[in-house]
Order: structure tokens, then sequence, then C-alpha cells
């Protein structure tokens, strides 16, 4: 075990501090075994060696201490400023071995990687905010991996973070971004998994919703997606709407990394993009996962080449429950 960076199978849900709520989670759904992408994370002390190491912390204190949430133009630049700082830092060298050690071990064989955020808040219970960073998609080379994840750390200081830490009364500079980067799954079929109806907040109830292409689409809110409204006690479907999706995102084949939107094929566009079978397979996968974490959760999957994937879980947010 580094002292860096860590596996998913070395850590657990307990480990929200130290590797954010979302590497926490998959690290405890690869210890119960779920198909969870491989992969590792660069914790949450990383980024802070980064910043003792290039003597950023003063410049940093600085300019969070004449943030001015009444002026957004201000605070794209002051924010802006930030992310150059972290983004331009060179990584330690013994940061720099340990996670070089873990990429080659990961893409070994030839594979891309995703590198996602994993955030949570020192000395708190918040461990997800949703929407706040970016996912990159389809990285290959140790170069294009490093350089995204000091993007990520980046991430932590973009404009709607900052105001999103600001708006709910959490010290800014308590925030911890813990990177993840994880085996890219190519995937045919993506999208979403509630465990619970999040509209009605019927606990009865479970919602899948589902696009070709990356899941990208389904989250961002781009697409048209089909939805599938199951009965959580039977398993049988409820409703099923097939819609006309239009957006796919896949593989930038032209630059040779990295998502791109484009049109889906027009005789692809009203095709189911899950049959029975995926849908009882989510499903039963889903129970289980609630099962582990006790609450109803959020779930991001995809299917590649016929397999499942669970890509996260996270409790579902705003659930009214009384």
């Amino acid at each position: 075990m580094g002292k860096w960076v860590k596996n998913f199978d070395e850590m657990s849900k307990k480990d929200t501090e130290e590797a954010g709520g979302k590497a926490a989670n998959l690290s405890e759904m690869t210890q119960h075994g779920f198909p969870i992408p491989p992969g590792f994370c660069v914790t949450s002390p990383s980024l802070q060696h980064v910043v003792d190491s290039n003597g950023l912390q003063p410049k940093i204190d600085e300019l969070v201490a004449s943030f001015d949430f009444e002026d957004y133009e201000g605070m794209e630049t002051k924010t802006q400023a930030i992310r150059d700082l972290i983004s331009n830092a060179t990584i330690p060298d013994d940061l720099a071995t340990e996670i070089k050690q873990h990429i080659a071990e990961h893409t070994g064989d030839g594979a891309m990687v995703a590198v996602r955020s994993s955030v949570s808040v020192k000395g708190s219970a918040i461990v997800s905010f949703p929407g706040m960073m970016d996912t990159y998609h389809y990285l290959r080379s140790e170069e294009e991996i490093l350089k995204h994840i000091k993007m990520c750390w980046a991430s932590l200081w973009t404009t709607r973070a900052t105001f999103n830490r600001h708006h709910k009364n959490i010290e800014q500079q308590s925030g911890l971004i813990a990177p993840i980067v994880q085996r890219m799954i190519n995937s045919e079929i993506a999208g979403i998994l509630f465990t619970a109806n999040p509209i009605t907040s019927n606990l009865d109830e479970m919602v899948i919703e589902a696009n070709f292409g990356l899941g990208e689409s389904v989250v961002s809110g781009k697409s048209m997606n089909d939805f599938f409204l199951i009965d959580k006690n039977t398993l049988e479907e409820k409703q099923r709407r097939i819609s006309r999706k239009t957006i796919i995102c896949v593989f930038d084949e032209e630059k040779g990394w990295g998502r791109t939107e484009c049109e889906l094929e027009p005789e692809k566009c009203t095709v189911p993009t899950l049959d029975e079978a995926q849908v009882r397979e989510l499903v039963e996968t889903g129970l289980r996962i609630e099962q582990v974490f006790g609450h109803p959760q959020d779930i991001e999957w995809a299917i590649e080449k016929g397999k499942m994937y669970i890509l996260q879980a996270r409790n579902i947010r705003n659930l009214a429950t009384t």
C-alpha cells in the first residue's frame, strides 16, 4: 500500500476523508464483489502535498481572502488564478513515482482510463457535490493522465464549486478532492438507476434512464432517454417509455482521446436501449448495492460487450421519506 495512492481494494466506505465519497463507495463495492472497473485513488492529502512543495499556500490564501461573492466576474478571475497555480504545479517526485507506478499497472495492456473527481469536506458528513467537477474520458498516455489529474485537483476551485461551498456555508479550504483513475468502459449503453423514485420519493419504485454510448449524455440532461419504472417488490416493469434519442456521447476519434457528442444514427433513435433481462439484472444489482449502503441509491452504470459495470453509487439526495 502506497503513502499517497491506493487501489480500490485497499479502501472502504469508511475512508471518505482520504478517498472522497465516490472512491470510498467504489472501494466498498469492490470489496463486496460488484462489477467495478478497476482503478486507483490519488488520496486527498496529495493535493496539499503538491501545494506545499510548490509554495502555493500563501498565494491561495491571499486569493481566497479577497473573494467577493457579489462580483461574479472577479470570482471567475480569482478562481481561475487558483486553478492555474495547481494545473501548472510540479508534482513532487515521491507522489509522481507512486502515480506513475499505478498508471503502468492499469494501462499495461493498452487500456484507456477515465479521470474522475472524488470529493468530501473535512470534518463533515458531506461526501459529494453532484455536477460540480468534470470527468475526463478515454485517456491513454502517462502524460495525458498526469495532466488531467492536475486538472481534477484544480477543479476543486471552479467558480461553480466555490459558490456552492459558499452557499452551503462550507469553509472554502475545507473541501477535499481525491482524483480517481479508472479503467475506461467503452459502453454501448449507459445510464442511471435510482433505487427509489427520485421525483415522487416512492420507496417502492425504481427508475432507470438509459441511452446509447457513454452515460454522460444521460447525466448532462442533453438527451432524451429511455425511461423504465420498476416495481421494487415484484421487479416487474410498471412503465416503459422509449424516447426518440438524438445525441450520443462517444470516443473522440479525431483527437485520439477524450469524448465527443454526435448525432445518433437514425435507425437507432427509437430502438430500446435495454431488454427485459438487462433491466432485471440492473435492478437486482441495484437492490444489493442499496443493502450495502443502507439507503436508496443513485447509481451510474454502463454495459460494454454485454457485461454490466457499476461506475458510481451514492445516496439519493433530497429524498422525502416522511
